[in-house]
Formats: structure tokens, sequence, C-alpha cells
């Protein structure tokens, strides 16, 4: 829990007949406060689906005869799930200050680390903070993974060449032409690693159903399910060079988004299948927004720009929040909303003179207890 920073500060009071007058101060001592403001953090987790086709995708009709769906290089998106957290944040429109200068009466503030109003005279109210763990993770960096023969660890690279060499030796006294061929290795071609892909597939295919009639006389039990997963390994591998594969990976982003007015939507932010989390710009992507519906604030308005010292609160709003897809309402959740209620004030004079002590909701700005000291 993160100490309450206590601010003991001197209030000019306008003192009665029957008031105590206080020290007479020469030097002004000014003290700041805020109230605060909801805003919404979302963590947006997605996953992304690479579609990586295989290098002899045009052959697998011909020698698998099977037909590939993946012919291209491309990623799919998917919107996994949204979570909605609110933060308070000090609200710039609601910074308020109090100062003492010549007769004064004191008094003492308990502000939050934020600077929010947590009590008046002793009055503690309730921590907050906002504060926690910033973790960053490059997805983009992440190695990208293609289907390649020459990955295989059963892939030889070279084949042998014979060339055409003839020698002539005497044989029953008459010399001969004799066919010496003169070994050499060259790189396989495109063709020859389909050949070789193919007929491994249907190698690997054929052991696989002489072990499952037991024909190689090979132990039932741990030993075989081994050597059948190990097979359907080499299999799925020797099959992507024609069927391609899909690597799958998880992506998550964090937006802050603030309501303005209640009814009015803002984009958090926007999602396309193709591209996952865009800029709020792309029209042609899925908009997600916020919403606040069904606002209703427990007080009427106070004019906020009174003469005498005061200290203010906020009553804030409630109201339901609403996640957006387009215009399809995905998400409702209860909310209250600091910056939408209406600010009151507690005149310093009713505080001093009945010697009373106040406590707030700091992360709302709101009147918790009025107590006697």
């Amino acid at each position: 829990m993160r100490k309450v920073l206590i601010v003991c500060f001197i209030l000019t009071m306008v003192l009665g007949v029957n008031a105590q007058k206080k020290k007479e101060l020469t030097t002004a001592v000014e003290v700041n406060y805020c109230l605060p403001k909801v805003v919404y953090q979302l963590e947006v987790t997605m996953e992304c689906t690479h579609c990586i086709p295989g290098p002899y995708w045009k052959y697998a009709e011909k020698e698998l005869g099977m037909v590939p769906k993946i012919i291209r290089d491309e990623e799919r998106w998917e919107l996994k799930n949204i979570r909605v957290k609110p933060i308070f944040v000090p609200d710039e429109k609601a910074v308020y200050s109090i100062s003492a200068s010549t007769d004064y009466i004191p008094l003492t503030l308990t502000l939050s680390a934020e600077g929010f109003l947590a009590g008046v005279s002793a009055g503690e109210g309730t921590e907050v903070g906002n504060y926690g763990m910033m973790k960053y993770r490059n997805d983009e960096e992440e190695e990208v993974e293609y289907v390649d023969i020459m990955k295989f660890k059963t892939y030889n690279y070279l084949k042998e060449v014979l060339d055409t060499n003839y020698t002539f030796q005497e044989i029953d006294g008459e010399m001969k032409k004799i066919w010496d061929p003169l070994i050499r290795y060259e790189r396989k071609s495109e063709m020859d690693n389909v050949r070789e892909a193919v007929s491994e597939i249907f190698r690997i295919r054929a052991e696989r159903v002489q072990l499952l009639d037991a024909e190689n006389e090979v132990p039932d039990g741990k030993s075989l399910e081994i050597i059948l997963r190990e097979f359907d390994n080499m299999e799925e591998n020797y099959l992507s060079l024609f069927m391609g594969k899909q690597q799958k990976r998880v992506v998550k982003r964090t937006v802050v988004c603030e309501p303005v007015k209640a009814g009015e939507a803002v984009v958090a932010f926007r999602f396309s299948a193709q591209e996952g989390m865009t800029d709020v710009k792309n029209v042609s992507a899925q908009t997600y927004s916020l919403q606040l519906k069904n606002v209703v604030v427990p007080a009427s308005e106070t004019d906020t720009k009174g003469s005498a010292p005061a200290i203010y609160y906020r009553v804030p709003a409630i109201g339901e929040l609403q996640l957006l897809r387009g215009k399809e309402v995905i998400m409702t959740s209860e909310a209250v909303v600091p910056q939408l209620g209406n600010i009151k004030c507690f005149p310093t004079e009713v505080i001093s003179n009945d010697g009373l002590m106040l406590e707030f909701y700091p992360q709302l700005g709101s009147l918790k207890s009025v107590k006697k000291k």
C-alpha cells in the first residue's frame, strides 16, 4: 500500500467577533489539490495465424492427389478477448488551491500520491494508486518460420552423378572399349527434391502400416507409440512442403480511451482480420468503442466560483459503460464516472468553527464522511 501524503497548510479565514485570532502571516502559503477523472485501459488479446505456403504446392495435386489450401504467404488475425480497466488520473479541469496570508486558522489536508483530496482536518479517506509493472514484448522481432526441405535432418542436398567415361583394355588379345564411370556430386534440382519428398511420404505411410500390422515384430506399448509419433512428425514435415503450414502467436496490445460525453461513443481502436489492430483512422477496419449510457447524477449542479474559501469535491455520475463493435453492444458494465458528475463545495469556515473532520474517496473525489473531532 502506498503511503498517503499529508499536507498541513494554513488557511485564510474571515473570522467573526468570537473567533479566535491566530498569528499574522507575512508570507502567503498556497496548497494545490485536484479532483480525479476516470479513463479506461483496454488490454486487447489477439491471435495471429501466419499461413506459410509450401515451396512445392504446385505439385501437390499431381504427385499426391491433394489440393493445398495455403498457396500464398498471409496473416489472419482473430480477436480473443478485451479487458477494460478503469484508471483514475488527475482532471486538469478540476485543480484547486487554498492560500493563507495575514490572519489564519490552521487546517490539515490529506492528499494521495497523485494529489487527490483524501481528507480534511485529520480525515484519512481511502488510499489510491494506479502504479504497476510495465511489460513490453516485441512480437515483430520473432523469428518467422518458412517451409524448407533444407531444414530436414534426413535431407542431403547433393546427389551422385555418373559421367560417361571409357577406357581401353586388352581382353583375349583384343583392345576393347570399357565403360568406367566417374562419380561426382551436384546440387539437387527442384524436381529431384519433389520426387524425394513424395517418395519419403509414401515410404513413411507404408512402414507405418507394417508397424500397425505388426509385420516388423516391433513390441507393443511405449516403443510402438514413440515410433508411430516420429513417423507422424516426419510425414507432417514432408507434407508441409506441398500443403504448407500455419504458425500461431498471441499478441497483446494496450490502449487508453476516455469517454467525454454521455451517449457519445469514443473509438478505442480498430481491428482488421488481415492486419490486427490498426490505426484509428483506418476506416476500412472494424471499430471498437466505449460509450456511457443511462448516466445519472444524484445532485444538482453547483456554481464552483464562490468567493468564500471552500473545499471542493465531486458528486460522481453513475451509468453503464458499454463496449461496442461498430454499433453492436458486446459488453456492458456499471460505472462510476467522476468527470460527468457535479462539483460541490464545503465552506472551510464551517469545518473550522464546528471542529469537523472530512473524509473523501480519492479515486472518485466524492465525500465519504463528515465527523466531529
